[in-house]
């Protein structure tokens, strides 16, 4: 597998982040994802929805028919949406190179009866897990381990068992994440991030954005850093990942991991010479930086949702990313843009990022039809 393959297939939810890294890296991939955005669409050769129609949720039939005719054996990066569909990775991967997590590997971090007890094999702390409804559900969290970005995540008190579902003590503290390189050997941490939620009505945890470059003490740090390499040798993760946990009082718990690019890589996309989707590449044939770079900037990102069902026809500002195409029609919660902010440090990043989150709503209002 070459660190530099000559046509590339990006396949995510979104993948507009992706597609512009990929550009930094000198590529014009084919891009399948949920949106097939304005922005999406400059940064690609071909780019096609490939969700189910009505819905925000990948199509097997239509994405392996759509691959089949125009990206033959071009090596594939993927992003979220396959979280709990290994079996359908395994059959778009077949006969092309793929520069992520193997099937294999998604299934064993994903699997919480096989992650959770390896984080106690490994000592790495995380909050109660049982796989079958606590007597008394106050202050648990029921998840499904095949969704992302927080859309399976409920309370247990008002949700009944469903299978495949597993439940997790809900822990006061810090929303962070870690954004992380892996050989399949060891991890370089990129930076750690601050996340917050956006809920909608059946979606309390809906995630609703984050911040990157947030200090964290040295020693919290080496911590953290160890139980990744720890992770990463024992399950074989490969190129850019996500580790979710919490912080409070000094310590921190583990929640999941997410075996795949997430949206803080854009974080730092910036700080590396030819973007991180060349990492990416890279540490998937063994290879990672010597160190991770020097942040030039704090970034902060948020995702817009609408409040009600609605057609989107006004002109976005420069600072909103996933762009949609004139006349793109939208049900109520679904996600409009991404609002972006940068600054000279995560206070200012993020005084500016909610300035810009409350100027695009009242836009969205007055071009209400």
């Amino acid at each position: 597998m070459s660190p530099h393959p000559s046509r590339l297939l990006i396949v995510a939810v979104s993948g507009r982040a992706l597609a512009q890294s990929a550009g930094r890296a000198g590529y014009r991939p084919v891009v399948l994802d949920l949106f097939a955005d304005q922005d999406t669409r400059a940064a690609s050769s071909v780019s096609r929805r490939v969700n189910v129609p009505g819905t925000l949720r990948i199509d097997p039939a239509r994405l392996l028919e759509t691959v089949r005719r125009l990206a033959p054996g071009a090596g594939l990066v993927y992003g979220s949406g396959f979280e709990g569909r290994p079996a359908l990775l395994e059959r778009l991967s077949r006969g092309r190179a793929l520069y992520g997590n193997t099937p294999a590997t998604l299934r064993s971090v994903r699997d919480p009866a096989r992650f959770f007890p390896l984080l106690r094999r490994l000592g790495i702390p995380h909050p109660a897990v049982r796989l079958a409804p606590p007597a008394r559900p106050e202050g648990w969290l029921v998840k499904h381990p095949g969704t992302a970005g927080g859309t399976g995540v409920l309370s247990a008190r008002d949700t009944p068992p469903a299978r495949g579902d597993y439940y997790q003590r809900l822990e006061a503290g810090d929303s962070m994440s870690a954004t992380f390189l892996a050989d399949g050997r060891r991890a370089l941490v990129l930076g750690f991030n601050r996340q917050w939620t956006a809920p909608r009505p059946g979606r309390p945890y809906l995630y609703g954005g984050a911040a990157g470059g947030l200090a964290v003490r040295p020693g919290l740090r080496r911590e953290i850093e160890g139980a990744l390499d720890g992770l990463v040798a024992e399950t074989g993760l490969l190129g850019l990942n996500g580790l979710d946990f919490i912080r409070r009082r000094g310590t921190w718990l583990a929640l999941e991991l997410n075996p795949r690019p997430t949206a803080t890589f854009e974080l730092y996309d910036p700080d590396y010479a030819g973007g991180l989707f060349r990492w990416h590449l890279r540490a998937c044939t063994g290879e990672l930086p010597i160190r991770a770079a020097v942040p030039r900037a704090v970034r902060a990102q948020a995702v817009v949702h609408t409040a009600a069902a609605s057609v989107v026809t006004m002109k976005f500002p420069r600072w909103c990313r996933d762009l949609p195409m004139p006349g793109t029609s939208f049900a109520p919660g679904d996600p409009v843009c991404t609002v972006h902010a940068t600054g000279p440090d995560v206070a200012r990043a993020m005084a500016l990022l909610r300035q810009r989150v409350r100027a695009f709503r009242r836009s969205l209002v007055r071009h209400a039809p």
